[in-house]
């Protein structure tokens, strides 16, 4: 019964042992590749570092303009009091949720809506409307400074784009409006979360780095100063309707709501004309580095490197894939007639 019993094990043994055998083989196989590619694998990391830095060269660098905001310390407004903190949003979601703390009257904040028009419509035309070189310095490449006109980009990229929307019976834009400079903000401008509380960080990304700085602070007093002037809008209206039906009163109940409410909205009214920040604090002014900070060589360059050595790896197995398997047998003679 022994001897049945190792007959019964000895073809498993056999397996097992061919099964190591097998993969020893293929693993020396692999390193033989690798040892007889090596110069396919340096050649392919090479080529990665130097189209990386081929890249680097081309990319114009970059400079990044941050300030921090929060809150302003103040409980309602003439355009809505604060909302709460939402229980169910994350706590490094994006800038745009609303997280400013106070009664939950309103489903939207001075706060949200400032953060919301960092980069809007209104904001470029009234950055605009005060600076009027600011088209100037962020499209330069539209700008004929001796003609002192627009002008289409030059290059073969921008050709090709106006090929292509005159094949859509199309045209490109020439001069920017309030709209194309919005874009450009929202294109170089992130803003992210600090923590779990309300305050956030406000990026601004330009190769020119006082123009970075600048344009941002500008930003966050013409969003401020939009909302303000909203806010005296409003209050104004309110005012004058209340003091139109104040005048056709009688019943000294209702006047005195009135009275009550027209009161409120002359503090509101009184308040906006404070010179203190509306909606946002600015707790860090605008900041940029002396140096460019995008895109960043000591990212870039070793993961091109990396990928460049991946990829030549994925040959190497690949060539010695295409050398090891078997030929393709020529057609018989029969098969040829």
């Amino acid at each position: 019964m022994a001897e049945g019993g190792l007959g019964l094990f000895v073809p498993e043994a056999e397996r097992a042992g061919d099964g190591a055998r097998t993969t020893g083989g293929e693993l020396r196989a692999l390193a033989s590749s690798l040892r007889n590619g090596w110069q396919l694998l340096a050649g392919s990391a090479v080529a990665g570092l130097a189209a990386a830095v081929l890249m680097l060269h081309a990319i114009t660098p970059q400079h990044t303009a941050t300030m921090l905001v929060g809150p302003t310390a103040r409980a309602g407004a003439a355009a809505g009091p604060r909302v709460p903190v939402s229980a169910d949003a994350p706590p490094h979601s994006s800038g745009h949720h609303l997280a400013e703390p106070g009664p939950g009257d309103e489903t939207l904040s001075d706060y949200t809506r400032y953060l919301e028009l960092l980069a809007s419509r209104p904001v470029a035309a009234r950055l605009m409307s005060t600076d009027p070189d600011l088209a100037r310095r962020l499209f330069p490449d539209r700008w004929d400074s001796e003609r002192a006109a627009w002008r289409p980009p030059v290059g073969a990229g921008p050709a090709l784009r106006r090929l292509f929307l005159a094949l859509l019976g199309r045209e490109d834009w020439l001069e920017p409006d309030a709209e194309r400079v919005a874009r450009a903000l929202r294109d170089g401008m992130t803003v992210e979360r600090v923590g779990t509380g309300p305050m956030r960080r406000v990026e601004l990304r330009h190769p020119d780095r006082a123009l970075a700085i600048g344009l941002l602070e500008r930003a966050a007093k013409a969003t401020d100063a939009h909302l303000r002037d909203e806010a005296a809008r409003r209050s104004a209206v309110q005012i004058a309707h209340v003091k139109a039906r104040m005048g056709g009163l009688t019943m000294e109940e209702h006047r005195r709501a009135l009275a009550d409410l027209l009161a409120h909205q002359e503090r509101v009214s009184m308040m906006l004309e404070v010179d203190l920040p509306y909606a946002a604090d600015l707790l860090e002014p605008p900041y940029a580095g002396d140096g460019p900070d995008w895109p960043d060589p000591l990212v870039i360059v070793p993961i091109a490197g990396f990928v460049g050595f991946v990829v030549g790896l994925l040959l190497v197995c690949l060539r010695a894939a295409l050398r090891d398997s078997p030929p393709v047998p020529a057609p018989g003679p029969g098969l040829l007639t």
